[in-house]
């Protein structure tokens, strides 16, 4: 079965084509407490098929994950940790400690002020991501494939 799935692969990657069903997700309701009792007490979670995550992570990996570690482009990066090979929490909090810590020799007290991004993604202008996807250094090809991923997606 590998040969006729990289086969697949390459022509959607080759084509920046991802087909319809790709897209395609079912919208299935998690439990964020013990008994929910509004809608709010839910979490969607987006059920797409196997192929398309798969394509998908080869393609993160790849070509975009190539892009983030490299020393040219991680000065863009160096306040983002989610989405990346290196990101986590833990990195984000021990960064957040060294900073205040380091302004504390200096500085009497600091002031932190925390924003929740949560949804944050769900509200991205897949344009603007787009725009600044086009600064990277990646294949035509690609870029066109992540336009196509993102257009028309459907639940």
């Amino acid at each position: 079965m590998a040969k006729p799935i990289a086969d697949l692969f390459n022509i959607s990657i080759g084509r920046s084509f991802v087909p319809r069903q790709w897209k395609t997700s079912v919208i299935t309701p998690v439990n964020k407490i013990s008994h929910p009792t509004c809608c709010s007490d839910f979490r969607p979670i987006s059920l797409t098929p196997v192929l398309s995550r798969l394509l998908e992570k080869i393609v993160v990996r790849k070509y975009l994950y190539p892009i983030l570690v490299d020393p040219k482009y991680t000065i863009l990066f160096q306040d983002q940790y989610a989405f990346r090979p290196t990101g986590s929490t833990t990195a984000a909090l021990i960064n957040l400690l060294h900073q205040i810590t380091t302004l504390l020799l200096t500085y009497p007290y600091v002031h932190l002020i925390a924003l929740d991004f949560t949804k944050a993604f769900d509200t991205v202008r897949h344009s603007t991501l787009m725009q600044k996807c086009a600064e990277f250094p990646m294949e035509d090809c690609i870029y066109n494939w992540l336009i196509n991923f993102l257009a028309d997606r459907q639940h």
